[in-house]
């Protein structure tokens, strides 16, 4: 009988001390009681952390301010995957705000909407950026926010989702262009609304557009994984076949839960493949993307992005150098099969469109400034390729020092 992916959950020290009634009750596995204990300030998560998580007053209190500058919320699920004495735990900075979000030049160096998604909007919540595609953002919800997010504008305001005479309008608008082929459902995360609210919005788009491909953008296997269940799985059902672009960005997170819920998907005839986002201090070195996209295989998720961190405002410092992240996907060849490798991707700012980032696109480089031809308009679009400055990325643990060289 082969080996489990990962050993099951053991709860780490702050996870247990918090939660370890919950774990023992079976309430752990309840979806519904992950959502109901989400952390949602810095002071709440690093209280729960507690002396296994050290930083000085002065750090402490820059965080605590960045929080206030932004939302902020973690589910205990995914908290718990933290190691908080390692140095190099990935799972803290993809939560926890970092003090670098407030630096002036931090903030000069992106913009809240970098692909021009409002204004490229044909009904609230559908953004037709390529001809054959669009993206429906059902809600601005997750139940994890990820401090490298492309939406941070949308946390602003409270979370909604989109009405039933807001979904019916939206639908309209697609089947009112028959260009488009392929409809990626995401938001905020689809798949943290109600069960009958997904089906309906599928079955919608299924039995009144002629599409193609039919996609769901989720990191809920990631940081909910036991919301996958028969009553989701039953919504979907009826809207196959679909795929899912999942968001693993460590090996880490392939947690036995994980894998269970990718295997109920697969089941259920949903293709699943992994976008990730290359991070600096997180998953930049090679022996991170192997572990990663073997774990992956072994869970049977295809790897098929690595995205280039996009230009948003407050996440400069966990981007990494363009011709490093390069580097790194070429380090990969002949290591690992190729159904493994993601393919590095940049999505080119103001709507220009994704294109491989040492791919045919690649016009020229001039030191970090990397000049692409876009996919939509053949237009040339310059990329600031440089890496985030070291201070951020999860500076604050204790005995982290600057990434080396791969």
């Amino acid at each position: 009988m082969a080996a489990p992916l990962l050993p099951p959950t053991t709860l780490p020290p702050f996870a247990q001390r918090a939660w370890g009634g919950a774990f023992a009750s079976g309430e752990w596995q309840d979806w519904r009681w992950q959502l109901a204990h989400r952390l949602t300030s810095v002071r709440a998560i690093l209280d729960l952390l507690g002396d296994d998580f050290r930083v000085a007053p002065d750090v402490r209190a820059a965080m605590e301010r960045a929080g206030a500058a932004s939302e902020v919320s973690v589910t205990p699920c995914y908290l718990a995957l933290a190691r908080p004495d390692d140095p190099r735990d990935p799972i803290l900075p993809q939560v926890l705000p970092d003090p670098a979000e407030l630096d002036a030049a931090e903030q000069g160096s992106g913009v809240p909407d970098p692909f021009r998604e409002e204004e490229l909007e044909i009904a609230k919540g559908v953004v037709n950026r390529y001809p054959d595609r669009a993206l429906f953002l059902l809600t601005n919800f997750c139940s994890t926010l990820c401090r490298h997010c492309m939406r941070r504008r949308e946390w602003e305001g409270g979370f909604t989702r989109l009405s039933d005479a807001e979904i019916d309008a939206a639908v309209a608008a697609i089947a009112a262009r028959p260009a488009i082929r392929d409809v990626l459902l995401s938001g905020g995360d689809p798949l943290n609304l109600p069960p009958s609210y997904v089906g309906k919005v599928v079955r919608a788009l299924r039995e009144r557009c002629d599409l193609d491909l039919l996609r769901l953008g989720s990191r809920v296997p990631v940081t909910l994984p036991m919301r996958i269940d028969d009553e989701l799985l039953r919504e979907l059902a009826p809207a196959a076949p679909l795929w899912l672009n999942t968001h693993f960005n460590h090996a880490r997170e392939v947690t036995a839960e994980a894998a269970a819920a990718l295997r109920r998907l697969a089941a259920a005839g949903v293709v699943v493949s992994n976008q990730g986002v290359l991070l600096r201090g997180i998953n930049d070195g090679e022996s991170d993307q192997l572990d990663l996209s073997r774990a992956l295989l072994r869970a049977g998720v295809r790897a098929y992005y690595l995205h280039h961190c996009d230009p948003v405002q407050g996440v400069r410092h966990l981007r990494v150098g363009l011709a490093r992240g390069i580097e790194l996907i070429g380090s990969l060849q002949g290591k690992v099969s190729g159904l493994a490798i993601p393919r590095l991707t940049v999505d080119l700012p103001g709507g220009g469109g994704k294109v491989q980032a040492d791919g045919p696109q690649l016009r020229e480089r001039r030191g970090d400034t990397f000049v692409y031809s876009s996919p939509l308009c053949g237009e040339r679009v310059a990329v600031d390729g440089s890496e985030g400055s070291f201070g951020g990325a999860g500076s604050w643990r204790v005995g982290v020092a600057a990434a080396g060289p791969l």
